[in-house]
C-alpha cells in the first residue's frame, strides 16, 4: 500500500476514533466517560459532545488556571515526544488532516515567511500558560479554530444536554464571543486553502511542545550520502522544509512523505541500518 494512502487511513481512523461516542447523537448528552481524563497527543477538543478523550492543550490550560501541575499530561507528552517527536501531528491529528484535505483545493499557493514558525511558541507561552495562570481562564480555547469547529458549532446546532442536570448546556443564544470564534475559524479555513499547514507552522501550542523533542526522539530521519538534490523531498514536505539541510528539524511532523525518493530513511535505535523507504503515489 502506498504510504500516502496508508497515512490518510490512519488520519481518518484517528479523527473518527477520537470523537466516536455515538451515544451523544442519540441522547444529546455530552460524553463524560472516564476516558475523558486521558489526553491524546494531538488536538481533540474536550468540549466536543462526542469526544472520547481530552485535548492536551485544553488540559494544560485547566491546570494553569487552577495553578496545579499536570503530572499525567506531562508524562503522556514526554513519552510521545521522546519516542516519535512530532509524528502524531503528521499521522494522527484531525486538525492537521483537515488542513491536508483543504490544501488540495485548487488555488494560488503561498509559503509562510520563515519567522512565523516562532509564533507558535508565543501562543504556547501567552495563551496556554501565562494568561490561564494569571486570569484563571482558558484563553487559547477562546481562539482555537479546532474547538469552534468540533465543539462550538455542534453545541449551537443541537445544544446537548448536561448529564449532571439533564438541562441544555446553553441557556441563552450565542453572543459576540461565538461570532468572533466563527470569524477566526473562517479565516483559518481560508488560510488552509492557500498555505500548507499554517496552523501547525505558526499557531499550534502542542506543536511547539512536541517540536522540542524532535532532535533527540527515538524515531529519526536520515539523509543518504547519495542524495543528489532531486528536491522531491522539498516539493512533498507539508512543512516546506529543506529536508537535507533541516533533517529532524523541530518543524518536521514526520509524515515521511520525504522518503519517496529513497534518499531519506527512517531510523530507530532498534534498526541499525534504517528502514527502507516506502513507495508513494
Amino acid at each position: 500500500m502506498h504510504l500516502s494512502r496508508f497515512r490518510m487511513m490512519i488520519q481518518t481512523a484517528s479523527t473518527v476514533g477520537s470523537n466516536g461516542y455515538v451515544g451523544a447523537f442519540v441522547t444529546k448528552a455530552v460524553n463524560s466517560n472516564p476516558l475523558k481524563g486521558v489526553c491524546v497527543p494531538y488536538l481533540n477538543c474536550y468540549a466536543c459532545p462526542s469526544a472520547l478523550f481530552s485535548c492536551p492543550i485544553g488540559t494544560l490550560q485547566h491546570f494553569m488556571a487552577i495553578r496545579a501541575i499536570p503530572y499525567l499530561l506531562l508524562g503522556i507528552l514526554g513519552a510521545v515526544g521522546i519516542t516519535i517527536g512530532r509524528m502524531a501531528c503528521g499521522w494522527a491529528c484531525p486538525f492537521g488532516f483537515l488542513q491536508d484535505l483543504i490544501y488540495k483545493i485548487k488555488s494560488r499557493k503561498y509559503t509562510l515567511p520563515w519567522y512565523m514558525k516562532y509564533f507558535k511558541y508565543g501562543f504556547l507561552l501567552i495563551f496556554a500558560l501565562f494568561l490561564p495562570y494569571v486570569t484563571g481562564d482558558t484563553w487559547f480555547s477562546k481562539i482555537c479554530p479546532m474547538g469552534t469547529l468540533t465543539a462550538g458549532i455542534p453545541w449551537m446546532a443541537w445544544n446537548p444536554v448536561n448529564p449532571a442536570t439533564g438541562l441544555p448546556v446553553l441557556p441563552s443564544p450565542p453572543g459576540w464571543q461565538f461570532a468572533g470564534e466563527l470569524v477566526i475559524l473562517a479565516g483559518f479555513l481560508g488560510w488552509f486553502v492557500v498555505s500548507r499547514r499554517p496552523f501547525c507552522k505558526a499557531v499550534c501550542p502542542l506543536g511547539a511542545i512536541l517540536a522540542l523533542f524532535n532532535r533527540f526522539s527515538l524515531v529519526r530521519l536520515e539523509v543518504s550520502e547519495n542524495c543528489d538534490g532531486c528536491n522531491f523531498c522539498k516539493e512533498d514536505c507539508p512543512m516546506d522544509l529543506q529536508v537535507p539541510l533541516e533533517i529532524n528539524s523541530p518543524e518536521c511532523i514526520r509524515c515521511l512523505d520525504c522518503t519517496r525518493c529513497g534518499h531519506v530513511t527512517v531510523r530507530t535505535p532498534f534498526d541499525g541500518k534504517g528502514m527502507t523507504h516506502v513507495e508513494q503515489a
